[in-house]
């Protein structure tokens, strides 16, 4: 299900095909749940909108890719996470601390890489086909063909609706919104002998609705939010090897994509649009001697936003060219050198130089020790980014003059395999540091019906230690225990507090057993979140007043699977005790008084819920 690299200078962990099947993995959101590096949480309670967590700090500082193509960035990273459904993807590759200056300046914690399903891999029709006890509905069929012996496509066709609403509180708003999603995604690739070529264009249109119960026939009286999306994406890869020279390479990326929300947070409008190019051009060759290589090239980013939020007009462009070389060593048995540099231009912050550096050194087959350090740089889009924000009565205040965000990251992990008892266990411990020169700090603690942001003024870091063990304590029988501490802290109003709405532990443990024929796949999660703070409400009256903090608590999940010839079927459960943060939303009976909150969020909004589908595969080849 999970896998770590041993080649890669950088820790990469993959989230194999395996690992995807373990759980509902609806979209990219669930698709974490077996994973304990990765965390997911709701943005607010009544949106829907989930966002990733990464060494204990937002998904905007993690850099997330399509097959190595910059993605859902900007006002994509609201519900992007809702836009890439399950089925679709062959495996998730997440590196955590500095990356490579390849991919761009934006990596601050890490990055996350999505792998698709290749036309000239998968040979069948595949059929997945979802529901569960809520009423939630969903299809995805993907299809291939061969044209010729060089080139091959791919349609996916991913369908989902959910139309009920469900109370299971009383709080008079719907626990989880109602949504219809359409999304399609056509592929190519050609394979010659020098030269390859990978093309695709997608397009997704998704509605949703939350808020009170009835707000679809009573707009006028009830509270409710409204957001309607549209989303064109290209991208073509392009890679030529050259015949005189081995081991040198040229390769270009192009994307573009149109995005556009029409939305609505109760008497609040929010439309936006961003329009996006993007280029990267590589050139990789072997420095005369085996064990040095070189990477070196030129990038384009260029983003235009048109944001209105009621009458305000945020409309604004960014366009960043820049250019980097990255040198590889591997002379010296065991030992890999990674270091690179990137110095991109931008046309409101200035110059960013971007250093990086990793350090790998395998001590023996069993164990390897990986070093890195580097810095990350990245522009604030606070409504975007805090659609959450907009679901609550608070004014949000955003001065003139925030600045470009950046931090250091350091990171040092060891990994190894050792016998014990007659079992193999794989053990890996990890730390790393961010360190932010500047960071938008946003101040929910000073007034609670202001949201502040502010110009980081003192010291703001993470630091994040996780260790964890995958061992088979009998054949087909597979444990994975892991345990994370998270010690975020900021400077709000000139005081270092832990940050808002972070659990400090995490406790993991996942069990999966197989049948000897491999027919039956048992799996079963356990997940532990610490408490963490509350944002300060002790200046609202008593009865819209939170406690300082909130307690930890246990999510537990579990999976059956049964393999046919030619398909599979699959039940399970997600949060089986039936755990809920109790009246998530403050203020609930007025929501367009003064006190009313939909974002103080930190456990689930959604009780114990069962699902059920069927996975059925057709080979054209017989």
């Amino acid at each position: 299900g999970q896998v770590i690299s041993k080649i890669d200078p950088i820790k990469v962990e993959k989230i194999t095909s395996a690992g995807l099947k373990k759980a509902a993995c609806c979209n990219l959101a669930e698709s974490f749940q077996t994973s304990p590096s990765v965390d997911v949480e709701y943005s607010d309670a009544v949106s829907g909108a989930k966002r990733i967590q990464l060494l204990g700090l937002a998904g905007v500082y993690s850099q997330m890719l399509a097959e190595k193509v910059p993605t859902l960035r900007g006002i994509g990273a609201a519900y992007g996470l809702a836009y890439v459904p399950g089925p679709w993807m062959e495996s998730i590759q997440v590196s955590k601390g500095s990356a490579s200056v390849t991919t761009g300046y934006e990596s601050m914690t890490g990055q996350i890489n999505i792998d698709y399903k290749k036309p000239e891999k998968h040979n069948p029709t595949f059929i997945n086909i979802y529901g569960d006890d809520n009423g939630r509905g969903e299809i995805n069929i993907d299809h291939t063909m061969e044209v010729t012996d060089e080139l091959s496509t791919m349609l996916m066709v991913h369908g989902n609706y959910f139309g009920s609403e469900i109370d299971h509180n009383d709080d008079k708003f719907i626990d989880k919104p109602m949504v219809k999603q359409l999304n399609l995604f056509n592929r190519w690739k050609y394979q010659g002998e020098h030269y390859e070529s990978v093309t695709g264009i997608k397009g997704l249109y998704e509605d949703r609705q939350g808020g009170q119960k009835g707000y679809s026939d009573d707009k006028q009286n009830l509270y409710g939010i409204d957001v309607v999306t549209r989303r064109y994406e290209f991208f073509t890869k392009n890679g030529y090897i050259f015949n005189d020279e081995p081991f040198s390479s040229l390769g270009t990326i192009v994307s573009a994509s149109h995005h556009k929300q029409n939305s609505n947070f109760g008497k609040r409008d929010y439309d936006a649009e961003q329009n996006s190019f993007y280029t990267n051009i590589l050139f990789q060759n072997e420095l005369g001697h085996e064990g040095h290589s070189m990477t070196s090239g030129f990038s384009y980013q260029y983003d235009n936003y048109l944001e209105h939020i009621d009458t305000l007009n945020n409309n604004h462009y960014e366009s960043v060219p820049g250019v980097y070389t990255e040198y590889t060593y591997s002379g010296i048995e065991g030992l890999t050198l990674l270091g690179g540099i990137r110095a991109d231009f931008h046309n409101k912050y200035k110059t960013f130089i971007t250093p990086r550096f990793h350090l790998k050194w395998a001590v023996s087959d069993e164990t390897t020790i990986r070093a890195s350090a580097g810095k990350g740089f990245r522009s604030p889009h606070v409504y975007m980014e805090n659609t959450g924000l907009l679901a609550t009565s608070r004014d949000i205040i955003v001065p003139n003059n925030l600045k470009e965000e950046s931090a250091w990251n350091y990171g040092l992990n060891a990994s190894t395999t050792f016998d014990l008892l007659g079992i193999t266990w794989n053990w890996n411990t990890e730390y790393y540091r961010t360190q932010f020169d500047n960071q938008v700090i946003l101040d929910l603690d000073t007034d609670p019906s202001k949201a502040i942001f502010a110009n980081l003024d003192g010291e703001s870091y993470s630091n994040s230690f996780q260790i964890d063990v995958n061992f088979e304590p009998i054949k087909r029988f597979t444990v994975t225990a892991a345990y994370r501490l998270n010690d975020v802290k900021q400077t709000i109003n000139g005081k270092l507090e832990d940050k808002p709405l972070q659990s400090r532990h995490k406790g993991f443990l996942n069990l999966v057993y197989d049948t000897k024929d491999k027919g039956w796949s048992f799996d079963f999660t356990a997940e532990y979140n610490g408490g963490g703070r509350l944002p300060n409400t002790s200046a609202n009256p008593e009865e819209f007043r939170l406690k300082e903090d909130f307690p930890s608590f246990v999510l537990l999940y579990a999976q059956i699977t049964k393999k046919f010839e030619g398909f599979e079927i699959y039940i399970g459960g997600e949060n089986l005790t039936d755990y809920v943060q109790h009246h998530p939303i403050l203020s609930a009976k007025d929501p367009f008084g003064k006190y009313f909150d939909s974002s103080i969020i930190w456990g689930p909004v959604i009780g114990r819920m069962f699902y059920g589908g069927i996975r059925l595969s057709i080979d054209h080849s017989h």
